[in-house]
């Protein structure tokens, strides 16, 4: 397994070395934030016909002229130099209005990419590293509590707020709203950590979201633990993706930017606003199980739904089983409950491990299927 991940890994540094998505798609606008070739002489832009100035930037001329405030009977066939001037613009409104008109060059050219690859590279090792030590050894709360800090550093405080598993769901939503159009690399982001949520039940949102990993590093001290009904929080998490789906959607607003607990991370941007969100759900993590995530995530709202077909989670063999319920109560949430009764619904299962450290009879084990009968018993075992 180890030579297994260590040839992913290879693989994955030999992606992170392809060129950026912008210059993938051929953007015009590589590496400055209005768009455009950076190579473009300016005196010879501005005696360049506007319907050809926007062809050059990868523009539609009518879109780029709405953006300008042009009015829509205006000859863009005439010089760029002549409707500026005749319209009091200058070289920064049109630079202002590439970013606007090209929303998706724009979005792509304030990525540093390089540290995205660098994060997805990592978050993939994390998935392999959880996997295997889900699947072959108990996991102990120092191990845990390890595992949580490293990713706490690595994901957020070295790496930083982004990319984040929440903003693939809401910024998409935000920009389509906003402006029509959807940023490919962001959809191959949700792809990713949905594919992570379903092979692995929620292994990257238990071991490798950096707001999340926080929020379970604190659950780790010791204090009276509460859980919080699961219809309540479901019903609090889809209503929050809905309003923020009408937020975007209808009123091109983001309602959640500025209440964001993963702003924590941006150390050169924090809203005072959002540090005082944050620091709520982190107090309240101590006594109730990663509230965010339970209570508002977007992408845990989302990911929820794909865990009805995740691959390899905790098995339970009802055979064996001896009704102790020990693992329902090791589990920090309502899921190990659900998941014994066969429910469809069930809880969220963050893969913490907890439950299976804590069977004393080994009736579940992390796979594609339960664990094998004890060779006392003769009856069929049941799968949840």
């Amino acid at each position: 397994m180890t030579r297994a991940a260590i040839l992913v890994a290879t693989v994955m540094l030999g992606v992170s070395g392809l060129p950026s998505p912008c210059r993938a798609q051929g953007s015009p606008g590589q590496g400055r934030p209005g768009g455009g070739p950076a190579a473009m002489d300016p005196s010879a832009a501005l005696q360049m016909p506007f319907e050809q100035f926007a062809r050059a930037r990868g523009v539609s001329a009518d879109r780029l002229a709405r953006a300008l405030a042009i009015p829509e009977d205006e000859d863009l066939s005439q010089p760029l130099s002549v409707i500026l001037r005749k319209h009091g613009l200058s070289r920064n409104d049109v630079q202002a209005a590439m970013a606007k008109a090209n929303p998706v060059a724009a979005e792509a050219a304030h990525k540093n990419w390089a540290k995205i690859r660098l994060k997805f590279v990592l978050w993939g090792l994390v998935f392999l590293v959880a996997m295997v030590l889900l699947a072959t050894r108990p996991i102990t709360k120092p191990l845990r509590a390890a595992m949580l800090a490293a990713s706490v550093v690595i994901f957020g405080v070295w790496l930083g707020v982004e990319p984040n598993a929440p903003g693939t769901v809401k910024d998409a939503l935000v920009l389509y709203g906003q402006e029509g159009v959807i940023f490919p690399p962001r959809v191959v982001a949700f792809i990713g950590f949905m594919l992570m949520s379903i092979l692995g039940n929620k292994v990257f949102c238990g071991w490798g979201c950096h707001f999340g990993t926080l929020q379970d590093l604190l659950w780790q001290v010791p204090t009276r633990k509460y859980k919080v009904p699961f219809r309540l929080s479901n019903v609090m998490r889809f209503g929050f993706l809905a309003a923020i789906a009408l937020g975007a959607l209808v009123f091109a607003t983001d309602i959640l930017e500025p209440i964001d607990p993963f702003r924590i991370f941006s150390f050169s941007a924090i809203a005072a606003v959002a540090i005082g969100v944050a620091a709520v759900l982190l107090v309240l993590s101590l006594w109730v199980y990663r509230p965010w995530c339970t209570l508002l995530c977007p992408f845990g709202a989302v990911s929820w739904v794909g865990e009805r077909i995740s691959l390899w989670r905790p098995r339970v063999n009802h055979k064996t089983c001896i009704d102790c319920k020990a693992c329902e109560r090791a589990c920090p949430t309502q899921s190990m409950a659900g998941l014994r009764a066969g429910a469809r619904l069930a809880q969220d299962c963050f893969a913490c491990g907890a439950c299976m450290k804590a069977c004393p009879v080994q009736a579940i084990q992390w796979g594609l299927k339960p664990p094998a009968d004890r060779p006392a018993e003769d009856a069929e075992g049941v799968e949840t």
